[in-house]
């Protein structure tokens, strides 16, 4: 079973991808901030963690960093519904898994965990 956590401060977000991939078998388990997420990643690993950008206490390219630091085999899947500038797509290609803009499909959302959660999946760096 993929063990997932999301992070986003919108409701919406956090119940529809929590409602997807829990369908899928996934034990996900949803915060709002990044303090809560951070202290999510210190209690117990994740698989994958779905990471909003914009958070009302943390910048998500800060709170990528710390969460690799605490969990290296965590994959973060960075989410947005900003553009991106130059800078930031190339920090997100050398250090997420994947980039998924919003709005987006949730059927695009369990295609990427499964192929995330393949061990071939596994070791493919798309962002």
């Amino acid at each position: 079973m993929t063990k997932i956590l999301l992070v986003d401060d919108e409701n919406l977000i956090l119940y529809s991808l929590a409602a997807t991939l829990k369908h899928d078998g996934s034990d996900v388990t949803t915060v709002a901030s990044g303090k809560d997420a951070l202290s999510e990643i210190r209690r117990s690993p994740y698989d994958i963690c779905f990471l909003d950008v914009n958070l009302p206490d943390a910048n998500g390219f800060e709170l990528m960093k710390t969460v690799q630091e605490i969990s290296p085999a965590t994959r973060i899947i960075i989410m947005t519904a900003v553009d991106l500038n130059d800078v930031q797509m190339r920090y997100l290609h050398n250090n997420a898994c994947h980039f998924l803009p919003k709005p987006f499909n949730l059927e695009d959302v369990r295609s990427l965990v499964d192929n995330i959660s393949r061990p071939e999946g596994a070791a493919a760096h798309e962002a």
